[in-house]
C-alpha cells in the first residue's frame, strides 16, 4: 500500500478515530492510577547551610512526603529511602527569604519506574542572618544539701565558658549558659561531677559536647554554744594552800564544727586554773588553761583569767581522847 493510500485511511472518519484514541488513553490511565496504592512518610528536614548563612527563624523539624506507586514498589519503601532539605547556600545577605523543599532518594527508590512524589510543605518561609560564634559563660543549677555537719563552700565549673555558635542576634542575645540539675545532696567531701549543658535553642550548637565537669568544695558546718557555769578545776595549787568557798565556775562560749559541738559538755579537765604560781594567802588572779574538742575555739566573752581566794590548811594537832570515867 502506497504512502498516500495509508494518509488516505488515517484521514478517514479522523475525528471518531482522535476520540476512540482519547478514551483508550483515559482509560488506560484510569487503570494504571486506580491500582497504584498510596503512602506517607514523615521524614527530618535538613538545613543546608556551608555559606556563613543560616537559619534565623523556626521551621518544621519534619516534611510529609506522599508517595503513590505500584503495591510491590510501594511496601519496600522506608523513611530512609528519602532525604528532604532545604538549601541556604545561594543566599548572600541577611533577611527573609522562601526557600524550596528539596527531595533525594536512595538508590533503590531510583530504580522504581512509576512513582509520584509530592513533598509538603513544598516551600519554607524563614529568616536568614549570618553565622557567627562568642564564648559564653556557664552558670551551675544543683539542688540538695550536703551532709549534716558540713555546707556548700563553692562550686567551680571546667570550663567556664563554652563557646557557641549560631544566628547572629541569638547569639548576641545569649549571655550565659545554665547546666541541667545536679544533685548534691548528702556529700560529704569534695565532690567532681560531669553536667550536661541546657540547650539554649535549637538554632545554637554548642561545642565540645555540651558537657562540664563540676567540682563542689564542701567544708564543716561551723555553731557557737554557750555553756553558762562551765566547771573550772584547779591545778598546780601547792598542797599547803586550800581553796575557799564553794566550786569555781566561769561562762563558756565556744565556735567550732557542729559535728563537734552539737552533743558536747565541758567535762571537770576541759578548764584547768593554772595555781602554781600562788604562793601566799589571799586572792591571786590566775590564767585559765583549755582543753577543748578539735577545730574549736573559745570566744572573747570567754574569761581568760579567773580570782582565786586560798588559805593556809591548819596545822596538824594530836587528837586526845576524853577520858572515861565509872558511875556507880
Amino acid at each position: 500500500m502506497k504512502a498516500s493510500q495509508v494518509f488516505e485511511k488515517i484521514r478517514e472518519n479522523w475525528l471518531a478515530k482522535v476520540i476512540c484514541f482519547v478514551a483508550a488513553l483515559f482509560l488506560y490511565l484510569f487503570f494504571l492510577f486506580s491500582t497504584l496504592d498510596r503512602k506517607t512518610f514523615s521524614v527530618p528536614l535538613r538545613v543546608e547551610e556551608k555559606n556563613g548563612m543560616v537559619a534565623a527563624s523556626s521551621y518544621p523539624q519534619n516534611v510529609r512526603i506522599t508517595v503513590r506507586g505500584t503495591p510491590e514498589n510501594i511496601s519496600t519503601l522506608h523513611e530512609n529511602d528519602f532525604t528532604a532539605f532545604i538549601d541556604l547556600d545561594y543566599i548572600s545577605h541577611e533577611g527573609e527569604a522562601e526557600v524550596p523543599v528539596q527531595l533525594t532518594l536512595s538508590k533503590e527508590a531510583m530504580l522504581f519506574d512509576t512513582m509520584e512524589l509530592k513533598v509538603s510543605p513544598e516551600h519554607i518561609t524563614l529568616k536568614v542572618e549570618e553565622q557567627i560564634s562568642a564564648f559564653v559563660p556557664v552558670n551551675p543549677l544543683f539542688s540538695g544539701e550536703p551532709a549534716h555537719g558540713y555546707e556548700l563552700k563553692s562550686v567551680e565549673i571546667n570550663p567556664p565558658e563554652v563557646r557557641v555558635t549560631g544566628p547572629r542576634t541569638m547569639v548576641n542575645n545569649c549571655t550565659r549558659l545554665q547546666t541541667r540539675m545536679v544533685s548534691l545532696a548528702n556529700i560529704a567531701a569534695d565532690t567532681e561531677l560531669t553536667a550536661q549543658l541546657e540547650s539554649p535553642g535549637r538554632l545554637i550548637h554548642l561545642a565540645d559536647g555540651a558537657m562540664v565537669t563540676l567540682k563542689a568544695t564542701v567544708t564543716p558546718k561551723l555553731m557557737v554554744k554557750r555553756f553558762e557555769s562551765a566547771p573550772v578545776n584547779l591545778s598546780g595549787l601547792a598542797t599547803e594552800f586550800e581553796p575557799t568557798g564553794s566550786g569555781h565556775t566561769v561562762l563558756l562560749s565556744l565556735r567550732g564544727p557542729v559535728l563537734s559541738l552539737e552533743n558536747y559538755a565541758p567535762r571537770v579537765s576541759t578548764i584547768l586554773a593554772d595555781c602554781r604560781g600562788i604562793s601566799s594567802e589571799g586572792t591571786h588572779e590566775v590564767p585559765l588553761v583549755f582543753n577543748l574538742p578539735a577545730s574549736t575555739v573559745a570566744l572573747d566573752e570567754t574569761p581568760k583569767r579567773i580570782k582565786i581566794t586560798v588559805k593556809r590548811k591548819p596545822a596538824e594537832e594530836d587528837v586526845r581522847e576524853a577520858p572515861v570515867t565509872d558511875e556507880e
